[in-house]
């Protein structure tokens, strides 16, 4: 049985991470809108909300550790947990 819906819809992008490199879901969004087709603000900010917050779930339903493999700090937010590429591509 094939899985379905947007965690497989981002596969194109989580294959291309670094295996080992951090990533957070935030990161991963961020690469997606950079990526896509020019948007408008609206849309940007829509697309990447979506993103992350569907990453944000895949990785609590995937079993990755709450604490993450390490810590990140992305500019204006507080250390974050992130997990290596390799997780993400599981």
């Amino acid at each position: 049985m094939t899985s379905i819906g947007r965690p497989r819809k981002y596969m194109p992008i989580i294959n291309q991470l670094d295996p080992h490199t951090l990533y957070t879901p935030a990161m991963i969004a961020q690469i997606a809108i950079d990526q896509s087709q020019p948007l408008t603000e609206a849309q940007r900010k829509q697309t990447y909300t979506r993103v992350r917050i569907t990453l944000g779930r895949y990785s609590n339903t995937h079993d990755f550790p709450d604490e993450g493999d390490g810590m990140v700090t992305l500019k204006g937010q507080a250390p974050c947990p992130a997990w290596f590429g390799w997780r993400w591509q599981k």
